[in-house]
């Protein structure tokens, strides 16, 4: 129990935190910790987050149907397809497992046109070029928090020509 000084208020009330303080602090982060755990791939989804922050993008919108959950799979399900939609383009991929612990991802753009898609990796980006039916594909992508960027086909002297990103999504 703190002293008390002349005026009645605990001795170091506005003083900087003392040991006794500490232990307290201490206490409620093990409360926390153990009652509701950080996730632990939430730095990595902030990293992916930051790394938009500087860029001048359309973002993509994850499109589902009511009656159909996505990005969700039970039991011995081994693909599934998202569909994302921006104001410019409709990005469909479909995701399958491979045999190796990494997944293989085929996509399709629309409208079709020539792009270069980039797959931001925790390990490391990919990049491949879709043709021009709009079709590309990733063959070997390691599992965890991935994101599309779809660069522009040209660059427009205007400036509007702008990359199409999806949200992070788990593989």
């Amino acid at each position: 129990m703190r002293q008390q000084d002349k005026s009645g208020q605990a001795a170091g009330a506005d003083g900087p935190p003392d040991d006794l303080d500490l232990a307290i602090l201490g206490g409620i982060r093990d409360l926390f910790a153990a009652a509701d755990p950080m996730p632990a791939d939430l730095p990595e989804r902030i990293r992916f987050a930051l790394a938009l922050r500087d860029l001048e993008v359309e973002v993509a919108r994850l499109a589902a149907r009511e009656s159909q959950p996505v990005l969700s799979s039970r039991g011995a399900e081994q693909s599934r397809t998202i569909t994302f939609d921006s104001e410019s383009l409709t990005i469909m991929i479909r995701i399958d497992s491979n045999g190796d612990g990494t997944v293989r991802v085929d996509g399709w753009l629309a409208p079709p046109q020539r792009r270069e898609i980039e797959m931001r990796t925790a390990a490391a980006p990919l990049t491949v070029v879709a043709d021009d039916h709009g079709r590309f594909a990733f063959a070997i992508v390691p599992q965890g928090i991935a994101q599309l960027v779809v660069h522009p086909a040209r660059p427009d002297p205007g400036g509007s020509g702008r990359s199409v990103v999806t949200p992070a999504l788990v593989l």
